[in-house]
């Protein structure tokens, strides 16, 4: 599809930041480029939408690729779709990497997302009078300048949760309307696709180093769309990372996809936070969602009266309005990895819509029965619930060929867990002595379902990346390779594993409203809280190794078939591949 460029907003980049730009890239950039140099310099916006419009396909890639790399800086505002950062204010060049920015701005896909909008197609985009916008969370929330993981829109429940789009619709994923093929070579589809951490991380040190940040491919790790393989290429002393790959393209909802799999691309942001928790032997990291004691005992009392129990059978609805604002707003912890982090806020999303899924309060995938319909199902249907619903490490066996030092990644390493609780006079919960069967079948099923829900929800295909980060970091960590002294993994490189370029937000996601649902039944009204997390503990991940050889005669550690990319003469760093 041919590139439409809307430049109004990337003048308003590009204007403060002329001088520097043409100073980083006079040896490439503007000898390639003399028109769109010059209508640069001359701050001339017909004339540099002149001169774009005249370049090749693959120049205007190039183009692209450097004016990502030369992006600005966070803003001090919230963007239109309620993520910290934006591609307005001042500029990044003024302040660059190198300098008070800190390393930490090397990578965020908030700006990435807003500048493809600005940029490619811009009049499918809602900012353009169309119907699309992009963000990197599509879940319809945003982060409040207080801190709250708010709501853009809610759904309006009454009695029993029902689905408001078809089962089967939901499954598909949202159709594809924004071709992204301009994006870069690394774009060509690929089945299988090596991302070379060494040749990334000598990459983004070299960026760093110049003061510009990560580029599109580096940002996008090279279309890397799900990890099948961790690898260690002996003849480079190089860890590799190996799926399908490229494809990429946008929804409907504006989610970053690939086409067949539905899959969004594996970030930059959440490899640097994984990498320096993991590579650092800091243990389990994760998040969770819990209510405030005191308020949870209000809550409590509150439900327990007669004139609470006679409007829950009279009005489901304004009971619960009633209820949640005794319970107040739930505790948004992130745990083991900055709270700031995108990784962290990632999680949380991920865990509050696993459980608004679980209430029938989002759509579901087909087989996949909320609680509600469990507890019918069952014939089990406590008065009041309290559930613990979370994400960990899945007990599926990791491939490992000892002598080519392989490991296939099987089955999704992401599971749901369940847990009933009580709670004690001072609101402290503990587990209960019976268990709640809903609860237990949805988190079963919720677990067999995922690659299905992987497709309907790209937030939980984030969340399998950032599971599978962790799985591949700590094997990097802890597996002896010969010739390679395991404490070393940390040190041989320059930005993984290092704390300077792990990415930060500009506002901590602390709290989240309380996630609470009410079924109205013929025997009377039920009502259940949930609180729960994502655990995933590294040091678990050398007892799901299985031993076999059979890795060597079906993976090539060669470079993929079709992947035949050509660099040109005078390219830089920003465009040299780090995949093979």
């Amino acid at each position: 599809m041919k590139i439409l460029w809307q430049l109004v907003g990337v003048c308003a980049v590009l204007f403060g930041c002329t001088s520097y730009l043409l100073a980083q890239f006079s040896d490439g950039f503007q000898r390639s480029y003399p028109d769109v140099a010059n209508a640069l310099a001359g701050r001339d916006q017909q004339a540099i939408q002149g001169a774009i419009s005249k370049l090749s396909e693959q120049d205007k890639q190039r183009v692209l690729t450097v004016l990502h790399a030369q992006r600005t800086k966070l803003s001090s505002g919230l963007s239109g779709s309620g993520i910290p950062g934006t591609l307005g204010g001042s500029s990044l060049l003024d302040n660059p990497p190198g300098g008070g920015a800190g390393g930490g701005a090397i990578a965020n896909y908030s700006e990435l997302m807003q500048l493809i909008e600005s940029t490619i197609s811009p009049d499918v985009w809602l900012n353009a009078g169309g119907t699309a916008t992009m963000s990197p969370f599509r879940q319809g929330v945003r982060i409040t300048t207080d801190g709250v993981i708010q709501r853009i829109s809610t759904v309006k429940q009454i009695g029993a949760p029902k689905l408001r789009t078809p089962p089967e619709e939901v499954a598909k994923g949202e159709p594809i309307v924004v071709s992204l093929d301009e994006l870069g070579e690394w774009q060509k589809p690929s089945q299988l696709r090596w991302i070379s951490l060494r040749k990334l991380d000598e990459q983004l040190a070299e960026q760093a180093s110049h003061g510009t940040r990560s580029n599109i491919a580096s940002e996008l790790l090279g279309g890397l769309c799900r990890i099948d393989y961790l690898a260690w290429d002996s003849p480079s002393q190089d860890w590799l990372l190996g799926g399908p790959a490229g494809n990429l393209a946008a929804s409907r909802q504006g989610d970053l996809v690939h086409r067949e799999l539905k899959l969004p691309p594996v970030l930059l942001e959440d490899l640097l936070t994984v990498a320096h928790h993991v590579l650092n032997n800091q243990g389990e990291f994760g998040c969770s969602i819990d209510p405030e004691p005191s308020r949870l005992v209000a809550a409590y009392q509150m439900a327990n009266e007669k004139a609470s129990s006679r409007l829950l059978a009279r009005d489901p609805e304004a009971w619960v309005t009633q209820w949640k604002q005794k319970l107040g707003f739930q505790k948004a912890n992130v745990v083991g990895i900055p709270q700031d982090s995108p990784t962290g806020y990632a999680l949380l999303i991920a865990d509050a819509h696993m459980k608004r899924l679980a209430f029938g309060l989002e759509p579901s995938v087909n087989g996949l029965a909320n609680y509600w319909l469990e507890s019918d199902r069952l014939g089990y249907a406590k008065e009041q619930s309290m559930v613990r619903w979370w994400f960990a490490l899945s007990d599926s066996g990791i491939g490992f060929d000892a002598d080519q030092h392989i490991y296939h990644f099987i089955n999704s390493n992401v599971s749901v867990l369940s847990e009933t609780q009580m709670m004690s006079t001072q609101g402290e919960r503990v587990v209960a002595q019976f268990p709640d069967r809903a609860a237990d079948a949805f988190a079963k099923n919720f677990t067999a379902k995922f690659e299905s829900l992987q497709k309907a929800y790209p937030i939980y295909g984030r969340l399998r990346h950032i599971f599978d980060l962790a799985v591949a970091m700590e094997i990097v960590r802890s597996q002896r390779i010969p010739g390679q002294q395991q404490v070393e993994s940390v040190a041989s490189y320059k930005v993984l594993g290092k704390k300077a370029y792990v990415p930060h937000m500009e506002i901590a996601p602390t709290q989240i409203d309380s996630i609470v649902a009410t079924r109205k039944r013929s025997d009377g009204s039920i009502s259940a809280i949930v609180s729960g997390g994502v655990s995933i503990e590294p040091r678990a991940i050398p007892g799901k190794l299985r031993v076999g050889s059979e890795l060597k005669n079906r993976v090539s550690l060669e470079r993929s078939p079709g992947e035949d990319l050509q660099i040109q003469p005078d390219s830089n760093a920003l465009e040299i591949p780090f995949w093979r």
